[in-house]
């Protein structure tokens, strides 16, 4: 069931709720045959009951959300938790644009995984380098914290419960599970298996979650001739997620071409082998006490 909640401040009682800023994968897309289902990149809100905002990537979508975090007069005096699966660009290119980590008194803590040569910190400060951006990340305002993760769990204030783990993709892609009150949602975004070759362990990494989230960008066709650029196809998912037992899956990382037209007829396709398959759309929020 979904619901277009504010950002906070009706919160109150909530267990855990998703709400998607960003579905797209790869590069925004901003024409009218793609505005109902969305054109911003990867970024997802977790809404919990706890005093602070829990973001899943920093796609163009993460500039959407912090215009509604500004409107909603809760810009300032805030803890900020980003979780990166990784930091392709579409992953990342919106955080110099979201309006929060432009304030002094925000502290925002930046979990991922670092590179073989540069550490996360450095691949983010690289992305503001005076040659692409003219703001330095030093001169945002913001308190950047930087987290290295590898596969660990960890535990979030609140007791908001993270597990990560690594899977295929072209310079490798966190998968984030995130537990709390009994609730798990599941991020897996950009990762590249078949049917024939899904991974046990992702498998196992999904089992029984509340809500799925997968990257579904291609169609089988289109692996023909995109083997080896990491994403998956609405057939892996609905056969991760029975696989899994998840009660929902929500395709995601839609490729920037792909009309409204065309993704709903994938949808309906996933829902034949899934039902509980629905397109992952901009500005919904899933409620997962209803699931």
């Amino acid at each position: 069931m979904e619901y277009n909640n504010p950002i906070r401040g009706e919160n109150e009682g909530i267990t855990l709720k998703v709400k998607f800023w960003g579905v797209r994968g790869s590069a925004p897309s901003a024409t009218p045959e793609t505005a109902g289902v969305g054109g911003n990149t990867s970024c997802v809100q977790l809404l919990t009951d706890q005093p602070y905002v829990l973001i899943l990537d920093a796609g163009t979508g993460i500039r959407l959300l912090g215009n509604a975090l500004v409107a909603a007069c809760q810009h300032e005096d805030q803890e900020l938790y980003l979780l990166l699966s990784h930091t392709h660009w579409d992953h990342i290119q919106g955080l110099p644009f979201f309006k929060p980590a432009n304030s002094a008194s925000n502290t925002l803590h930046v979990y991922g995984a670092n590179k073989p040569q540069r550490t996360l910190e450095e691949v983010l400060r690289g992305q503001m380098d005076y040659a692409y951006f003219p703001v330095a990340l030093d001169e945002m305002g913001a308190q950047f914290r930087f987290h290295p993760v590898a596969e660990e769990t960890f535990v979030l204030p609140g007791g908001i419960e993270v597990t990560t783990r690594f899977f295929e993709h072209p310079g490798g892609v966190l998968g984030y599970r995130i537990a709390y009150q009994g609730k798990v949602v599941v991020y897996a975004t950009d990762m590249e298996y078949t049917v024939a070759n899904l991974d046990p362990r992702l498998v196992a990494f999904a089992q029984g979650a509340d809500l799925l989230i997968f990257d579904a960008q291609y169609t089988h066709e289109e692996l023909n001739f995109k083997t080896g650029w990491g994403h998956s196809t609405y057939l892996t998912a609905v056969h991760l997620a029975q696989a899994a037992g998840v009660k929902q899956l929500r395709l995601f990382s839609h490729d920037p071409d792909r009309t409204d037209t065309e993704l709903e007829t994938l949808e309906r396709q996933a829902q034949q082998h899934f039902p509980a398959t629905w397109l992952a759309r901009e500005q919904q929020v899933i409620d997962l006490n209803l699931l």
